[in-house]
């Protein structure tokens, strides 16, 4: 993973947003207008669905874009996390959607109307087919992507339209119940809401510097104490670039002396070859600098701190008997 440049990723998931994000485009033009000439109210909905969609996947396709500028002297990590506050943005984007659709479809319910099917069928079958593609293309970058698979939950969103609509208009031809439509708009809603949550969520704890998903940082760091000539391991921090791409810093304290630079080699393969760690930063020295300004972030300290805690509490709950002094 070291050796992975991050424009190495871009051009697959690229194309594949700027292709569906024209597909998804070209079939809101020829939805609104059949929503128009018909007057289909749950055609017109699909279509500003179906807009939605083409504003996530082009917030995508900025955030992707800005994301490939070099770093600079103002921006030594260079754009990266465009791409995360774009997953960000879509995953804010969703929640709004699934909260309006959640409400349409509730206040439909009280007031279900009759729809014409016919135009409704014709335009989901056209849908089906422009988002079946989007979805093939996008489907395989969205997998370490966090851009792309908000971008591609919009199109999920469409998909699952053109399904209801097809179901909706179904049911209402054959039985006449109104009623499905908003009760099967809101189901989908709920599941809008899951999605969107789950994107945010995401997005939120890479902007926090969480430690990445999938990265167990005390088996790394128990991974460092265990190679020769080093004594601890504190200050590790681990953190996400954007999707797919780890960073790792922490200090080494060695044995003196040694040989600093095959122990900072070894260490620096073992980052990433064995725990993939895209870039890496390590620190070696034989005494521990002055660190207290730090140590609310030294997670080495404070999990030793807190394990001293716990024995001195246990000891304090549970004391020695003291010795009887009273004579008989």
């Amino acid at each position: 993973m070291a050796n992975h440049s991050h424009a190495g990723h871009m051009p697959t998931s690229g194309k594949a947003l700027v292709i569906s994000a024209w597909l998804t485009g070209v079939y809101f033009m020829i939805e609104l207008a059949v929503g128009l000439w018909t007057g289909s109210i749950a055609v017109l909905s699909d279509a500003f669905h179906t807009l939605s969609a083409v504003g996530g996947v082009l917030v995508a396709i900025i955030a992707q874009r800005i994301a490939r500028r070099p770093a600079d002297s103002a921006r030594s990590f260079g754009w990266y996390r465009a791409e995360i506050i774009g997953a960000l943005v879509n995953g804010g984007f969703l929640l709004g959607m699934a909260l309006l659709v959640i409400w349409m479809g509730a206040m439909r319910l009280g007031n279900p109307i009759h729809l014409a099917t016919g135009p409704m069928l014709w335009v989901a079958f056209g849908g089906l087919v422009t988002e079946v593609i989007s979805l093939g293309l996008m489907w395989q970058s969205s997998k370490d992507d966090l851009n792309a698979r908000g971008a591609l939950w919009h199109i999920i969103q469409t998909f699952v339209g053109s399904l209801l609509i097809i179901v909706t208009a179904l049911v209402i031809e054959f039985t006449g119940f109104l009623a499905i439509d908003p009760i099967l708009g809101m189901a989908f809603g709920v599941v809008l809401l899951w999605a969107s949550v789950g994107v945010i969520k995401e997005a939120v704890h890479i902007l926090m510097e969480g430690t990445p998903e999938g990265t167990d940082l005390d088996a790394v760091t128990a991974d460092l104490n265990g190679q020769d000539g080093v004594l601890d391991v504190h200050h590790v921090h681990a953190w996400t670039l954007t999707s797919g791409k780890h960073a790792f810093s922490a200090h080494i304290r060695h044995r003196e002396p040694a040989e600093a630079a095959d122990l900072l080699n070894r260490a620096y393969l073992r980052l990433t070859e064995q725990h993939g760690f895209h870039m890496v930063t390590l620190q070696l020295e034989t005494e521990c600098l002055d660190e207290r300004h730090a140590r609310d972030i030294d997670i080495v300290q404070i999990a030793a701190a807190t394990t001293a805690q716990d024995k001195t509490d246990v000891r304090d709950a549970h004391p020695p008997p003291s010795p009887n002094t009273e004579g008989p």
